[in-house]
């Protein structure tokens, strides 16, 4: 049964956000810098899982609320989510970096994991997985490139990589 939530809990949550939001930028910046992220500016891919944390936040605001420290809750939930995030990075690296490495191991194009790949997304979206993990392209660049906003962006990333593990169930 869905509980409801009267406009103080609602205000309330909205007030952490508006308090917290900079702050958890920062610390998910330097958590992803500090931890190995591979982009340049972190920037983006921070912005990301924050707002991941948040959605997440206000599905466990019943949590959030009971404890003690509700800003305490906010950064521990926030590390997991980042470091959830640097694992997707380094996979999704790995297997950026194996269908390069396939590809160059066939030389007469034969067999070629990126032309399977090619049909389950389009080149576009090859080139754009392709530039953000293995070239190692920020946001910013590829903002540029695309012309598309960082979250518009990091949308269409995340829905390339959905159509891929649909295929390969992974």
């Amino acid at each position: 049964m869905e509980t409801t939530w009267t406009n103080e809990e609602e205000t309330r949550f909205e007030s952490l956000y508006k308090t917290e939001y900079a702050g958890l930028l920062r610390y998910a910046k330097s958590t992803l810098q500090s931890h190995g992220s591979r982009h340049c500016s972190a920037s983006g891919r921070a912005e990301e899982v924050v707002q991941e944390m948040f959605a997440f936040a206000w599905k466990a605001r019943e949590d959030l609320f009971a404890s003690k420290s509700p800003t305490g809750w906010l950064y521990r939930a926030l590390y997991y989510k980042v470091l959830e995030a640097l694992n997707e990075d380094r996979l999704w690296t790995k297997r950026m970096l194996q269908i390069s490495e396939l590809n160059r191991a066939v030389p007469d194009g034969t067999l070629s994991l990126k032309v399977e790949l090619l049909g389950i997304i389009s080149a576009d979206d090859y080139l754009l997985l392709k530039r953000f993990y293995i070239d190692g392209c920020t946001y910013t660049e590829l903002c540029k490139e695309t012309c598309l906003k960082k979250s518009a962006l990091a949308m269409r990333l995340k829905r390339i990589k959905e159509r891929i593990q649909r295929e390969y169930e992974f």
